[in-house]
């Protein structure tokens, strides 16, 4: 099976072809042990009319003047000769076995004959004839097949070619739906902005498929709307009540309690800013595109980090840096992520590079402790944090990676995390120009 390809399209060509060759070649096979029994029973009722023709032809003739008729009645595969022959054993090959009881058939019962196999590059038979007046007569016969026609190769070459189109065809029928749905999935982002609707096209049963893909994602949609609207809601009541138990704690008489108390309320409160935002995160953005200098924006970006006394650095690219960027969305993500490398390091760093004319690629690396391999995909869900500690003050809320890869996706573009060879964790964003 270490043969067998792996495609579906591979395997169902081979199925559907291998298949109609089989019945082809069936068939043909079928028509050609047909035609080539026809052919010989016609060819060695003919033999055997000639020969039985030309022999009495030369028997009656006088001796003087039987030479002059051997170039008369010599045929394609046997010609006449007024001598002795070669002798030679029985022939025994399968070749010459028919032309043999055909012509013991035809003159054994009115001369005597015998039948040799003549040696050689190509093995033919000679019969050894002996006339009424004597004289000695041998038929040199070289047996062969039925001859096949010239232009049958170039017909059964072009059949194969019709085979193999048709058979392609058929297939391609047949999966180029499932690899458009194939497509369809792989495209499939639930943060997405908007849902990549697959055209409801082709036989009943790839629209029946079509219109499910399509309803699931419809429902997808209104699911995560639904639960980011109940987080949004949730934290967004929360504000009130967290509010007025902060008003009545600042009042207490307990400094200490009251220092803690204000502590939790203030971690809770973080959590329901972070939860409304990332409620938000969710939502179809509304913001325009603007064309910006990516340097100038990143530059930016690190030195309102500058400002306050971090150590972060901007590295440039050179060359062209103007693209279209929803600048809110973009700055929102850079925080996040500069944020996050803060935390867990001393320093950060921003670079720019664009691979290709169309293509960003935006890095925040840190100096940190990393991530370990298995919890790099895990940490861009929501409320999902390494510490098993679960502190607030170095855990964080587990939404800060989680927005910045929702407001990624919502630009068709994709947020990856590695870990550095000489230390820390590296997040690349990459962006293309016409998702943008």
């Amino acid at each position: 099976m270490t043969l067998w390809p792996r495609s579906l399209l591979s395997r169902l060509l081979i199925i559907v072809l291998g298949g109609m060759l089989l019945a082809n070649a069936a068939t043909l096979a079928s028509l050609m042990i047909e035609r080539m029994s026809s052919a010989r029973t016609v060819m060695l009722g003919n033999l055997e009319y000639d020969v039985a023709t030309s022999v009495a032809i030369l028997d009656r003739l006088p001796a003087a003047e039987r030479p002059a008729w051997l170039a008369k009645l010599e045929r394609g595969n046997y010609r006449y000769e007024l001598s002795q022959g070669e002798p030679g054993p029985y022939p025994t090959s399968w070749r010459a076995r028919d032309a043999v009881r055909s012509l013991q058939e035809t003159l054994g019962g009115k001369y005597q004959m015998s039948i040799h196999a003549i040696p050689g590059p190509r093995e033919h038979i000679q019969v050894h004839l002996t006339l009424h007046d004597g004289a000695p007569l041998t038929l040199d016969l070289w047996p062969r097949m039925p001859a096949i026609a010239r232009w049958l190769p170039l017909v059964l070459a072009a059949q194969l070619l019709l085979l193999l189109g048709c058979a392609w065809l058929a297939v391609r029928q047949v999966v180029r739906p499932f690899m458009r749905f194939t497509r369809a999935v792989d495209a499939l982002k639930p943060a997405a902005a908007s849902a990549q609707i697959m055209p409801e096209t082709g036989p009943e049963e790839v629209q029946q498929a079509a219109r499910a893909f399509n309803a699931m994602q419809t429902r997808i949609q209104d699911h995560l709307r639904e639960r980011a609207q109940i987080l949004a809601a949730i934290s967004h009541d929360l504000q009130t009540p967290i509010t007025r138990m902060k008003l009545r704690v600042e009042m207490a008489d307990q400094p200490e309690l009251r220092d803690k108390l204000l502590g939790d309320l203030d971690n809770m409160s973080r959590l329901v800013r972070e939860g409304i935002a990332y409620a938000r995160s969710a939502q179809v953005p509304q913001e325009e595109r603007q064309s910006v200098s990516l340097n100038a924006f990143l530059d930016s970006v690190a030195c309102d980090y500058q400002d306050v006394g971090k150590a972060v650095t901007f590295v440039p690219c050179n060359g062209r840096d103007i693209f279209a960027v929803r600048p809110q969305a973009l700055r929102r993500i850079m925080t996040n992520l500069l944020d996050n490398a803060l935390k867990f390091g001393d320093k950060a760093e921003i670079q720019l590079d664009v691979p290709q004319a169309d293509c960003v690629a935006i890095s925040v690396r840190d100096d940190g402790p990393g991530i370990p391999e298995n919890e790099l995909q895990a940490v861009l869900e929501p409320f999902y944090r390494v510490e098993s500690s679960r502190n607030r003050h170095t855990g964080g809320t587990g939404l800060g990676l989680a927005i910045a890869a929702q407001l990624v996706s919502q630009m068709a573009g994709s947020l990856r995390l590695t870990n550095r060879p000489e230390g820390g964790l590296e997040a690349l964003i990459i962006l293309r120009q016409n998702d943008l």
